[in-house]
């Protein structure tokens, strides 16, 4: 194979001149591939197993859809990544055509209400406007970094909303909506993420292979960058005195509930990976010890002897005990978790790269 070229210090590449020609001449942005714009830059999403499945976190400056069965976290894994990014000292903004926005839960995931851009519109028309206007913002205010839209299916078009609801409705218009919609953002757009939750819908003409599909029509689905889709799993139930028939009673009640997850799309990673994570629903919160146990024995860093789980920390401590007490030492001790935590991360990023296992 003949020699590469050397180019003489001080002098540019053949690419580079050539970009340079043209932007002097026609006033454009041409830039080289490994121009900084261009590098990924993730954001949390606020469960150890999804920034697992998607890389390091979401990507920002894409379109992540995030769809599946009701009561699957959706919006809670957008609201928690929210969260995260005021945390960091970012704004974010959320787009509610359902109006089920709580101020309560949002504290809850550890957000600030009053620091959360929120509209409900009255139409898809002006949610779109506002996330164009959020969108043009963030170019010379990169401290915007989400924006939220829950849910697609509740964008509803001016022309549906005129309409006599007796008369039947023009076919579809929310497909063509979302599809200019999603052209003139996507045109705008920097390094916002926008997070879009989608519900599912049956194709009842579909007769063979699965029939279920989202909201919106196809252009979503297109423009989305990653597209991960969550589904309700099993449930996790405890003995606990409820009161039947006025009498107390000992019953076994639904306390969590494990959420699979699959990431259908990703053009920024490796696509189709999968994972699953304990939502606790007495406390309202994903189960964080739960995910460090199931990655932690994925990676190899901690040993299941029996029913005895043991992990050796960074100074060679040995923290060992049974399933339910070593959950309860993760719990209760903040240093033995964040340190678990930050050795899956690096693993999580170490994964992420095409050619290393």
């Amino acid at each position: 194979m003949p020699a590469k070229a050397r180019r003489k210090p001080g002098t540019l590449s053949k690419a580079a001149a050539l970009a340079n020609a043209i932007n002097s001449t026609l006033g454009t942005d041409i830039r080289l591939g490994n121009d900084a714009l261009f590098q990924i830059v993730r954001v949390p999403t606020g469960s150890l197993v999804l920034d697992r499945i998607t890389g390091g976190g979401f990507a920002l400056g894409r379109h992540v859809e995030i769809y599946g069965d009701e009561s699957a976290c959706k919006s809670y894994v957008a609201y928690r990544a929210m969260a995260l990014a005021q945390e960091r000292g970012k704004l974010c903004a959320l787009i509610d055509p359902e109006h089920s926005f709580d101020v309560r839960w949002f504290a809850h995931v550890g957000g600030r209400p009053d620091e959360l851009l929120t509209f409900h519109p009255q139409n898809a028309e002006d949610g779109i406007a506002v996330m164009m206007m959020l969108a043009k913002h963030a170019q010379e205010h990169p401290e915007l970094e989400i924006i939220t839209v829950d849910s697609v299916a509740s964008l509803i078009p001016t022309e549906e909303i005129s309409k006599d609801p007796r008369e039947e409705d023009r076919i579809a218009g929310q497909a063509r909506m979302m599809s200019r919609a999603l052209r003139r953002i996507t045109s705008l757009n920097r390094s916002v993420l926008f997070l879009w939750t989608n519900q599912e819908r049956v194709n009842i003409g579909v007769r063979f292979g699965n029939p279920r599909t989202t909201s919106g029509g196809r252009a979503l689905r297109f423009y989305a960058t990653t597209r991960i889709e969550m589904r309700k799993g099993g449930v996790e139930k405890t003995k606990r005195r409820v009161a039947a028939r006025g009498k107390l009673v000992e019953r076994e009640v639904s306390t969590a509930r494990w959420i699979q997850c699959r990431v259908e799309k990703d053009k920024s990673t490796r696509p189709y990976r999968e994972g699953s994570f304990l939502f606790d629903s007495g406390i309202g919160s994903i189960d964080v010890a739960s995910e460090i146990v199931n990655l932690g024995l994925e990676d190899e860093i901690i040993e299941r002897v029996g029913q005895t789980l043991v992990y050796e920390d960074v100074e060679g401590q040995a923290w060992k005990g049974t399933v339910n007490r070593f959950y309860k030492m993760l719990r209760e001790n903040e240093e033995l978790q964040d340190e678990l935590i930050s050795v899956i991360a690096d693993n999580t990023v170490r994964q992420s790269t095409y050619g290393e296992d």
